[in-house]
């Protein structure tokens, strides 16, 4: 009895936790995003500045170096986003503002070309089947137009509202730079108050956390490492053997895009399949199809088993974790989820927290 209890206890009170931090995500995270990314941009400069003032024999001016960094940090970025960010981001108003006037001009032009094709391949077998592929084709291009034009306005209104929001922004920003060069001149002192006020087992936790998050995160940079390593092998063998031109480097360049999960592969292997069918060359057609259709069942099935053996979770409660994370938060909620399993296990074996109570701790009691 005592032992239902206490899980009863456990599931309640770690309940409430997971309630507390979507609550958190959803409400407290947005208003104090500004310092939440000083303090990670602050840890990020620990490193290299302690390494940096070591070989410098500076270790007394650790802190200066640090905000050398910062400085500089901050200079590549703006610069950067200075220099090529408002062309790049005009080009791509112009180009999605044009879309639907190039669609018109350059793509209907085409699948007309192919309905008349259809038609007169099949004029003297099939006239009825020809009308209703042309039909077809001719039903999907204009709901292809009226999709098309419908992105357009959506995205212009998206970048519209995105203008209008840059105030709020730049704000949002400039607290952030401010808040950063506070955190990196005061690390220590911060540091020095989290251990004077926090409870000794909130330290302990905040330092398991730190520590299996760390190596949570190393694993999965290896984990998908691996993966893009095995899709870059798969793609160099696959348009080798279809005899493409320049395979490495096309290879490689796809297996970049495939990090992207909401694209992958099949943003490049599939128009190009369909460009294939269209051009007449349906041997390489099926050629590329059947590599996209390799890839995606390969990276299906090996994915949990990579990701949970580099991870150290069950390749099934990896995949749970993995897909339940990207329904509620995303490509965050992708890396978020498993992460958050390992640590708060790792922390269990550690003895840091107790999410259920050892076999014997209280009893033979039923």
């Amino acid at each position: 009895m005592e032992k239902k209890k206490a899980l009863l206890l456990n599931v309640a009170y770690y309940g409430f936790f997971a309630v507390v931090i979507y609550l958190a995500w959803n409400y407290a995270v947005p208003v104090l995003l500004p310092f939440i990314f000083a303090f990670c941009i602050t840890l990020f400069l620990r490193s290299p500045a302690d390494w940096l003032s070591e070989k410098l024999h500076c270790r007394s001016k650790k802190k200066w170096v640090a905000v050398i960094l910062l400085i500089l940090l901050y200079l590549i970025f703006f610069g950067a986003i200075f220099l090529g960010g408002g062309k790049a981001v005009s080009t791509v108003a112009d180009f999605i503002t044009n879309l639907p006037e190039l669609y018109r001009t350059q793509i209907v032009p085409f699948f007309n070309w192919i309905s008349r094709e259809i038609g007169n391949i099949l004029e003297d077998t099939d006239a009825s089947l020809a009308v209703e592929i042309q039909n077809g084709i001719q039903q999907f291009t204009m709901n292809m137009g009226e999709h098309l034009s419908s992105l357009s306005v959506n995205i212009v209104t998206a970048l519209s509202e995105f203008v209008t929001g840059i105030p709020s922004l730049v704000v949002k920003i400039v607290i952030m730079v401010v808040a950063s060069f506070y955190m990196t001149t005061d690390y220590d002192k911060i540091l020095e108050i989290a251990r004077k006020y926090l409870p000794e087992k909130a330290k302990r936790v905040i330092r398991d956390v730190r520590k299996y998050g760390w190596n949570t995160l190393k694993a999965y940079l290896k984990s998908y490492f691996l993966l893009f390593l095995l899709t870059f092998a798969e793609l160099t063998v696959g348009l080798l053997f279809l005899r493409i031109p320049y395979a490495v480097f096309i290879a490689l360049g796809i297996a970049v895009f495939d990090i992207l999960p909401v694209l992958g592969t099949g943003g490049i292997l599939l128009p190009w399949t369909v460009v294939m069918l269209v051009l007449g060359d349906y041997p390489m057609a099926v050629g590329i199809l059947l590599l996209y259709i390799v890839i995606t069942v390969v990276r299906n099935s090996l994915e949990p088993k990579i990701v949970g053996k580099q991870v150290g979770l069950h390749p099934l409660i990896t995949l749970i974790a993995m897909f339940v994370g990207l329904q509620l938060g995303g490509l965050p909620g992708l890396i978020a989820a498993p992460m958050s399993i390992v640590i708060l296990v790792n922390m269990e074996k550690s003895g840091a927290i107790h999410l259920f109570e050892k076999s014997g701790e209280h009893g033979e009691e039923g």
